[in-house]
């Protein structure tokens, strides 16, 4: 019995690391961007507004249409974590993803891609007369 529990603590311990893992990968990308673009949600659908969690954590479920650079538009259907005092989503707001072109529905997910990274150079001194 006491084998039983245990394989299923460690089990569930595995899940809650590989869900932690993905979301973190996913929503903060883990520092590799290459091949996503920015485009823009626009909200078509919203579920009743929650109260917040003991975290204060509130579940939105909301359906819209991305567009952006590379795909067509795209219908899809997602959860935002809204934190309290954060605004309740609205049929017609917009918010800021992030996708793959080509595999928009399948790859999408709140937030932006970090800006562009330029190389250190030093300012071209002009020649001496």
């Amino acid at each position: 019995m006491l084998t039983v529990i245990l394989v299923i603590l460690l089990v569930v311990a595995v899940i809650a690391m590989i869900m932690r893992f993905r979301g973190q990968r996913i929503g903060g990308f883990g520092g590799n961007t290459a091949g996503y673009a920015q485009g823009t949600l626009t909200v078509t659908g919203v579920s009743d507004q929650a109260e917040p969690d003991s975290k204060g954590q509130a579940f939105c479920t909301i359906s819209g249409t991305i567009n952006g650079p590379g795909t067509n538009p795209t219908e899809v259907y997602g959860t935002m974590i809204l934190t309290e005092g954060e605004p309740w989503p609205q049929i017609g707001s917009e918010h800021a993803v992030v996708y793959k072109p080509g595999k928009t529905a399948t790859t999408w997910s709140f937030g932006q891609l970090p800006p562009m990274q330029t190389p250190d150079v030093p300012p071209s001194v002009p020649p001496s007369a």
